[in-house]
């Protein structure tokens, strides 16, 4: 595997995954390459630096937000770059009492995220089988809470780690986050998770805790003991541990001896529905709400018609709430036509589920009909969140292109995302040079401005013949180093 590679096998999780992105780091990897280890990273050269990354909100249950950035291309390129080169510094877990899951290197890949943490789910059953209490809970705002400096220690005390990797890795956080010491780390992208899960590999190393057992998922810890003043006092001492770092506890969050048994117990009426339907699901609650619950793939492949009609039955419910709507779609990914009817519904209450939507509306066959409810959505409400507008115009690139009123839907999406640079620039991107898009791309690309506004029209000009094309690039390209690398890239897709 390579730094391209392992980008491309990321990218589909990601949370904004702009195209622009791709191309960059398909076609012109070796241009951002030399472009940062030769001029970013020169302590001789002050013209070139990392740039400020711009702030999107992407959505979490329960109408919260997860407030993270959207990387432009060089500096998405190199954390990628920077952590799988040094791979070998995201270790296993510590020991059999000492278990950690996820985000490293094996075998010459990355671990699947469902892998590990199904993996985790197992050790966690585990351990409540073989002990008597368990304490569960989960860090408050981990990824925004990290200091700058703590991180960059802790990078730059790794032996296999460069000083030259060091102090890059320094001079990439500051400069990303326009010099601020908190709220830095990306979320949403497999390198900085790595990074997060191993920073806390502190506390699995720390010879101070007497739990029998300990399981981590991230930031979301198990302590299992037969004696539950053992488990206190490791409370206590995580605690103290987690301090030296500016780190808390999220209170709402932590629970003692909630077994799965006592979940089952307390689930919701349609949660409950669900076990009945789909006899092999179960549900397991974790600290921090890792939205990755899967089902083996035999069953989502075979439901009968009985079972696909009550879960469609409970789409309908007024009280169903987003974890369960989630759940529902996960079972009905393979039946996705007989969904159709609820995604005007589904667009409207449960903004958090727009991947899981995007997924299936792959499948969907009437894809003109599909384009109709999208369109009557974004006429019957007034107001949108950015990741919403993001992934419908990754629904209509993807598989609307050409079907029905799949302009108007764009042209919607262009006036709708005027206040979200990241989802106007997900429309601007998509190589439409119809319905007025060409003309709209041209004024942002003739000022020769350069941010995400600019940089993705003028990847959205690769569909044109080259004459009109290059001469679209011509003085956008002299606008910055990033127009020139992003207005090279254009030319050879």
């Amino acid at each position: 595997m390579s730094t391209v590679e392992f980008f491309k096998a990321d990218f589909p999780a990601t949370l904004f995954p702009l195209k622009t992105n791709w191309y960059m780091v398909d076609k012109h990897s070796a241009e951002i390459d030399k472009y940062i280890y030769q001029k970013v990273l020169d302590e001789t050269n002050e013209a070139d630096n990392f740039l400020p990354q711009q702030r999107v909100y992407a959505t979490k249950p329960r109408g919260h937000l997860r407030r993270t950035v959207k990387l432009d291309p060089v500096a998405e390129y190199f954390i990628y770059d920077l952590t799988f080169r040094n791979r070998a510094i995201f270790r296993g877990e510590v020991s059999t009492t000492r278990r950690s899951f996820g985000y490293k290197f094996a075998k010459g890949s990355q671990v699947l995220v469902h892998t590990a943490y199904r993996a985790y789910k197992a050790s966690v059953a585990d351990g409540e089988k073989e002990y008597k209490h368990k304490i569960q809970f989960d860090i408050a705002s981990y990824f925004n809470s990290i200091y700058h400096h703590d991180l960059m220690n802790w990078f730059a005390g790794k032996a296999a780690v460069s000083d030259a990797d060091a102090q890059a890795f320094g001079k990439y956080f500051r400069e990303i986050n326009a010099g601020r010491s908190v709220d830095f780390l990306p979320q949403g992208i497999y390198p900085c998770k790595m990074l997060g899960n191993e920073f806390l590999k502190y506390i699995d190393l720390t010879g101070f805790l007497k739990s029998s057992l300990i399981v981590r998922f991230m930031d979301d810890f198990n302590l299992f003991d037969d004696d539950p003043s053992v488990l206190q006092q490791d409370f206590i001492r995580i605690q103290q541990l987690l301090g030296q770092n500016g780190l808390n506890i999220n209170p709402s969050k932590t629970f003692v001896d909630k077994s799965l048994e006592d979940v089952q117990d307390t689930l919701s009426e349609v949660q409950k529905s669900l076990v009945a339907i789909v006899y092999e699901y179960y549900h397991i609650e974790t600290a921090s709400g890792v939205e990755l619950i899967e089902v083996e793939e035999e069953v989502k492949k075979n439901l009968s018609p009985e079972q696909i009609d009550a879960l469609l039955a409970l789409l309908k419910d007024e009280t169903l709430e987003e974890s369960d709507a989630e759940r529902i779609l996960i079972f009905l990914r393979s039946h996705s036509d007989s969904v159709l009817e609820h995604i005007p519904m589904l667009l409207a209450r449960f903004p958090n589920l727009m991947k899981h939507i995007h997924a299936i509306c792959e499948t969907i066959s009437e894809k003109k009909e599909l384009a109709s409810a999208i369109m009557k959505f974004l006429n019957d409400n007034s107001f949108f969140l950015e990741f919403q507008l993001f992934w419908l115009a990754t629904i209509v690139e993807d598989f609307l292109m050409g079907v029905g009123i799949y302009g108007e839907i764009l042209l919607k999406l262009y006036e709708l995302s005027a206040d979200f640079k990241i989802a106007r620039a997900k429309v601007l991107e998509i190589p439409e040079q119809g319905f007025g898009f060409k003309e709209i791309r041209g004024e942002f690309l003739k000022t020769g401005q350069s941010d995400w506004l600019s940089w993705a029209s003028a990847i959205g000009t690769h569909s044109l013949k080259p004459a009109e094309r290059n001469y679209a690039l011509t003085y956008f390209s002299k606008g910055s180093t990033m127009n020139y690398l992003i207005s090279e890239c254009a030319r050879k897709i």
